[in-house]
């Protein structure tokens, strides 16, 4: 059986968390972990308490410290695609954050891929206000957007008028840094071993093009993948849950928190993936397990 690789970002919900990676523990998946350079109290639980006995899990030893809307989280996912291209190649690539779950059986998840091998999955926003909101992020030059986070409440209202101003500035004196057409869309995804080679190949335009970007983990990889030879192979461009095969609700939420009442739906639908859960709702993500373990077997 060919291999998968599971990319999976993770900060915080380690209940969560264990959940989701002894549901991806059979022995055709590899999965590579990133846990924020931050949250070293995570690291050091998910070492002690798990233990996966098919599946051969990674930690990744260089975790960086991951920011809202910052280019970090464009370096996170290229640190993630690396490190597993390094041991590959694997059928697919996954992106997950520790927040998400599988809502089918690994064979189900394997078996599509399979009969869809050398599709591409990533979820678009081709609304005109998205595209709007794409070309805005990245026409201008956004600089102190890591500190965005409230987390340090004394940077965020220190930066934020700064931020402001060289905005407005670049608004002003008609700075355009657009070459080409943006495209936009959640950053989940499951690519090809061949779709993940030609943008490590190209990391060198990434940086080029999206440093200076707000949120351009929604924006890198949809903008490369629709100027390469590899949009003919996408699997829905028009519907993003089918596109990337994921169940997520951004009309409920940012996203959405799944709950205990929503778990029929989820079962029930045609996707593979749902963002995003948590602890709060422990009740939703143990009938989740329960039942996707039960068509396991």
């Amino acid at each position: 059986m060919k291999r998968h690789a599971y990319l999976i970002i993770a900060h915080n919900e380690p209940e969560v968390l264990e959940t989701l990676l002894h549901m991806l523990d059979v022995e055709w998946n590899d999965i590579y972990l990133h846990i924020d350079k931050r949250s070293d109290w995570l690291r050091k639980k998910v070492e002690a308490d798990v233990s996966l006995s098919r599946a051969r899990l990674f930690i990744l030893s260089n975790p960086i410290k991951v920011y809202w809307g910052h280019v970090t989280q464009i370096k996170v996912e290229i640190l993630l695609l690396k490190e597993a291209a390094a041991n590959g190649p694997y059928a697919y690539y996954h992106l997950l954050s520790g927040c998400d779950m599988p809502i089918k059986s690994p064979r189900e998840i394997y078996d599509f891929f399979e009969l869809h091998r050398g599709r591409e999955f990533l979820g678009f926003w081709n609304s005109e206000r998205d595209q709007s909101d794409a070309m805005r992020k990245a026409r201008y030059y956004y600089v102190f957007n890591r500190y965005k986070e409230r987390a340090n409440r004394f940077q965020h209202i220190l930066t934020t008028p700064l931020r402001n101003i060289l905005l407005d500035i670049q608004k002003i004196i008609g700075v355009n840094r657009l070459r080409g057409t943006i495209r936009k869309g959640f950053n989940w995804f499951s690519i090809t071993e061949d779709f993940c080679r030609y943008l490590l190949a190209h990391e060198r335009d990434i940086w080029k093009i999206f440093r200076y970007t707000l949120c351009g983990d929604e924006l890198f990889m949809q903008t490369f993948i629709w100027d390469s030879p590899f949009r003919e192979n996408l699997f829905d461009t028009e519907d993003a849950q089918r596109g990337s095969m994921r169940a997520i609700d951004w009309q409920r939420g940012s996203p959405y928190v799944w709950r205990a009442e929503d778990v029929d739906y989820l079962i029930g639908s045609p996707y593979l993936f749902a963002r995003k859960f948590s602890s709060v709702h422990m009740d939703a993500v143990e009938d989740v397990k329960n039942r996707v373990e039960a068509d396991t077997f």
